[in-house]
């Protein structure tokens, strides 16, 4: 993009009138364009809360089964298939979630 300060020609006049170099584009004429993101869109949007929503879940779930593992001693087994079933869960929910959305804003 053409400089506005110095319409491309990459000097100013200082306050004395002589030309110095552009403070905006320092002497090259041209600025790069500013990068304007583009906003999500809903869909995504309510994808990135059920992502975050699934992981503050996991979060509590991790907090719990703490204390349980801690408070309980669970067996080696028994803490396999408590971690599976917490983590199957919380996959799955994503996934419906994920096609859910998919079928339904198609």
């Amino acid at each position: 993009m053409v400089c506005e300060a110095c319409n491309g020609t990459g000097f100013v006049n200082d306050p004395a009138g002589r030309p110095d170099v552009c403070n905006s584009c320092y002497g090259l004429g041209y600025v790069r364009g500013t990068y304007k993101p583009v906003p999500l869109s809903e869909n995504k949007m309510k994808i990135r809360r059920a992502f975050i929503f699934t992981f503050l879940a996991l979060a509590v779930y991790y907090g719990a089964f703490s204390y349980g593992f801690i408070r309980y001693s669970f067996g080696p087994i028994t803490t396999l298939i408590i971690l599976l079933i917490g983590h199957i869960t919380a996959v799955s929910f994503l996934v419906f979630y994920i096609l859910f959305r998919a079928v339904h804003d198609a």
